[in-house]
C-alpha cells in the first residue's frame, strides 16, 4: 500500500517548500473548530533532492500460525527529477521497499497536493490506477478524503480457474488524525501529524460469484521538517479456492535521516558522492506515504 496510496497508502510516498521550524500556536487557538487546518503542510513532506531517509524495519505474515518474520532495512532518497503525462515530478528511491527490493516511486506535489504517478519497476495493475492524489493542502485536522475510486480494474489474473480473468473496484481513504508523541530509533517527536488510510479491493469471482474483499492499512506518522518518521501497516488477502487467506504486518521506523545537508538537525559539510552525483533518470516507496 505504501507504494499504492502512499499507498503508498502508503501513503507513498516527504515534501518542503521551506524549512521554518518556528512552533505552531494555532492548534490551541483553533482548538473549538471542527476541522483545524495543518499549518505550514507541506513541512511535513521535504523533497529536497539529495535528502536521504535510513528507516528499520519489521515484517511477519501470517495463516492459522506464524510463517516469516523478518527484520530488514531500507534506505530512501530523493534522487531528482524527470517528466511523466507533461508534467515535473520528483524520484524517491529506495533500496528495499518493505523487504521486496530496490524501486522507484514518481511523485509531484503543487499547491493543491501530492500527487503518486507510480514505481519502477511498476505493473499492468498499478498503470490501471496512477497518477492519482494522494493528499489535498492543505490537510485539515479530523478531515477524511478519497484518495482513489476505479472500477472494472483488470486483476491481470485468473484467481478462479475458469479461464477469465477477474475484474475489481479499488477504494483508497485517507483521514488526518491529529498530532500524537513518537518515539523511533532517531528519536522522540512530540507532535507527530498521524495519517490514516484504507485500500480495498474487491473483486466478484467470475465463474462463482463469490465476493472477496482484500485490505490494506497504514497508520503513518510525519514530523514537520523531518517528514515520515514511522508507519504500520495490515495486508489482508482472502482465500481463494485452495490457497489460505493471509495477514502480513509491517512497519518502519526512522533510524536516521540527511535533508538538504542536515543530519537529524545538525549540518553536515557534504552529500555521500553516491548521493550526489546522481541525476534525474526518465524511469512507493516515498517516505511521505
Amino acid at each position: 500500500m505504501r507504494q499504492s496510496i502512499r499507498w503508498s497508502v502508503v501513503l507513498a510516498i516527504a515534501f518542503l517548500a521551506s524549512y521554518g521550524m518556528a512552533s505552531d500556536s494555532s492548534h490551541a487557538a483553533d482548538s473549538n473548530r471542527l476541522l483545524r487546518e495543518v499549518q505550514n503542510t507541506e513541512e511535513y513532506f521535504p523533497d529536497g533532492i539529495g535528502s536521504v531517509w535510513r528507516y528499520v524495519g519489521h515484517t511477519h505474515t501470517e495463516t492459522i500460525e506464524r510463517i516469516a518474520d523478518v527484520a530488514f532495512q531500507n534506505e530512501v532518497a530523493t534522487i531528482g527529477t524527470s517528466n511523466m503525462h507533461g508534467v515535473t515530478v520528483k524520484i524517491f528511491r529506495e533500496t528495499n521497499q518493505g523487504n521486496k527490493g530496490a524501486s522507484d516511486g514518481f511523485f509531484r506535489r503543487d499547491k493543491a497536493g501530492i500527487v503518486y504517478y507510480g514505481s519502477q519497476p511498476t505493473t499492468p495493475f498499478e498503470q490501471q490506477l496512477v497518477p492519482y492524489r494522494i493528499l489535498n493542502f492543505p490537510l485539515m485536522l479530523g478531515a477524511t478524503f478519497q484518495q482513489l475510486n476505479k472500477t472494472n480494474v483488470d486483476m491481470q489474473a485468473d484467481l478462479d480457474g475458469d479461464g477469465h480473468p477477474e475484474h475489481g473496484t479499488v477504494v483508497a481513504d485517507a483521514q488526518i488524525v491529529g498530532y500524537e508523541p513518537v518515539t523511533v530509533p532517531a528519536g522522540t517527536f512530540p507532535e507527530a501529524l498521524r495519517i490514516d488510510a484504507v485500500m480495498t479491493i474487491s473483486v466478484t469471482l467470475t465463474k462463482s460469484r463469490h465476493l472477496a474483499v482484500s485490505q490494506d492499512r497504514i497508520t503513518s506518522w510525519f514530523v514537520r521538517g523531518v517528514g515520515l518518521v514511522k508507519y504500520v501497516e495490515t495486508i489482508e488477502a482472502p482465500r481463494v479456492l485452495e490457497t489460505r487467506g493471509e495477514i502480513t504486518y509491517m512497519s518502519e521506523e526512522l533510524e536516521s535521516y540527511t535533508i538538504k545537508g542536515m543530519v537529524n538537525g545538525a549540518p553536515t559539510p557534504t552529500l555521500s558522492p553516491h548521493l550526489s552525483g546522481l541525476s534525474a533518470a526518465p524511469i512507493v516507496r516515498h517516505p511521505s506515504f
